[in-house]
């Protein structure tokens, strides 16, 4: 049945209430942090700024800070990495589980999700030992193995379910016009299943970005600790005294993720719905 007017009016409605409710504190940090410190912490908060200043923004991004510019280069790196090599094992992987009928198969996707019941402080030690043993302590390469394990199963398991959309009859077509598996992989499955991988590849990302735990513990330089440390160092040293140095920095933190995650939300609701129902 179509929805009526009232219906749909109630419904946009809701939705602005809503997208209000949620967007307006990030709108008041930024709105914040165009303001000198006077403005700031005057005795009745008003949107208005009266004396624009971009002062907090040169204190985050400068010398001066807690270098946040080689901090952001750091969860780069690390949430990139982690990122491309989530995304091409669980191509690999989640094609195998869906196109080959093997024994025990069943069981290594229900290993797959128990994987991720065991995460957290329940490892943290032994992670701590093994990074100590291999001499991994302070390094970005021991961030990238554990957000790995995070990531990996959860996207072996969505583009397993992925691969199960898309008609064996393809690759039966390809291989017919003389095309091989990996060919047939690369240029025919992978590019159908594209809204799949990009969503596990920004949830990789986002969940490296995110991770405070792991970086604390296993790192401890500026070569290798990453963003959300040096945020939480700052508002221990400095939180009460650069109050507008620390809003910026949450602002230039937060906004390079609203930002991927506005252009390919698409792809991430697309690709989740998939792996979950046809998995």
């Amino acid at each position: 049945m179509k929805e009526s007017f009232a219906q749909r009016t109630a419904n946009y409605v809701w939705l602005a209430l809503l997208m209000v409710f949620t967007l307006l504190p990030f709108a008041w940090l930024i709105v914040t942090t165009l303001k000198s410190d006077t403005e700031m912490f005057s005795t009745i908060p008003t949107w208005i700024v009266d004396n624009l200043t971009w002062d907090h923004y040169r204190w985050a991004l400068g010398d001066v800070g807690f270098q946040l510019p080689r901090l952001l280069l750091n969860s780069i790196i690390v949430c990139g990495i982690t990122a491309l090599v989530t995304g091409a094992i669980a191509c690999i992987s989640g094609y195998g589980l869906a196109r080959y009928k093997v024994p025990g198969v069943s069981l290594v996707v229900v290993l797959i999700v128990l994987a991720q019941m065991i995460q957290g402080p329940l490892i943290m030690i032994p992670w701590y030992k093994i990074a100590a043993a291999f001499s991994l302590l302070n390094t970005k390469a021991i961030l990238v193995l554990i957000y790995g394990t995070l990531t990996i199963p959860v996207g072996v398991w969505i583009m397993s379910g992925f691969f199960r959309t898309i008609p064996p009859e393809l690759e039966e077509a390809a291989a017919i016009d003389g095309s091989g598996k990996w060919r047939t992989l690369f240029t025919v499955i992978i590019p159908l299943s594209l809204p799949g991988l990009v969503s596990i590849t920004l949830y990789a990302f986002i969940l490296g970005w995110n991770d405070y735990q792991y970086s604390l513990i296993l790192t401890s330089s500026i070569d290798a600790k990453t963003v959300q440390v040096g945020i939480a160092e700052l508002m221990e040293s400095m939180g009460s005294t650069n109050w507008g140095g620390l809003l910026a920095s949450g602002v230039i933190v937060i906004l390079p993720i609203i930002v991927i995650f506005a252009f390919i939300q698409k792809y991430l609701i697309e690709g989740m719905t998939a792996g979950s129902v046809k998995g």
